[in-house]
């Protein structure tokens, strides 16, 4: 899980491993523990995929578990908004449907495409583009986060036209990023309420 931190767009990348300690040579760390105690100084945005964010809402109400990356964005509908409701952030939770959500308001970005989940670091790389947009614009958090999320499911789109596999996809996804212009996304955005 990553999180997105206030207006200065600050990243914290944790890791996924709840449920499970980590030591190498050094005091033990409850991955789970740290987590908590970021949610507690209330970031701005928390991103996750599906089974970290119901595994985070779990955790927040005091329930644990390992987390594994099975369940879909849509699953975790009901504990986004919950952990939403309980920590004053926003959610994102990555899928084939994005989800963000406050609590009450629920919106869904449709780009992007599977083969995107088959490159390692795609996760960081949304919850940065995400940190960036909210630090430009913190008064509408819900929507830049949304805007970034989509965006990246553009550029996502428009590599894979160009790309023959996973490797390819992660050259012109990059490429397809870097030249994005108002056209594209406004051809191909695609955020609605869920």
């Amino acid at each position: 899980m990553e999180g997105g931190v206030g207006s200065e767009g600050i990243l914290v990348k944790v890791g996924s491993r709840f449920g499970k300690r980590y030591g190498s040579g050094r005091p033990w760390v409850d991955i789970e523990e740290v987590c908590l105690e970021l949610v507690g100084l209330r970031p701005r945005v928390i991103r996750g995929n599906g089974s970290e964010i119901i595994a985070l809402s779990k955790a927040s109400v005091g329930a644990t578990e390992v987390v594994d990356s099975s369940h879909e964005s849509m699953d975790a509908m009901e504990a986004a908004k919950t952990l939403a409701q309980s920590s004053g952030s926003i959610i994102a939770v990555s899928g084939a449907v994005d989800i963000i959500t406050y609590g009450h308001q629920v919106v869904g970005a449709h780009n992007g495409v599977p083969m995107m989940q088959k490159i390692t670091a795609t996760g960081c790389a949304v919850t940065a583009l995400i940190a960036a947009f909210v630090a430009v614009d913190p008064l509408h958090a819900l929507e830049a986060t949304a805007s970034a999320m989509s965006i990246f499911g553009i550029a996502g789109e428009m590599g894979t036209d160009m790309a023959n596999g996973p490797a390819s996809l992660r050259m012109h996804f990059i490429d397809s990023l870097y030249n994005l212009d108002q056209a594209s996304v406004s051809a191909r955005l695609k955020i609605t309420s869920l």
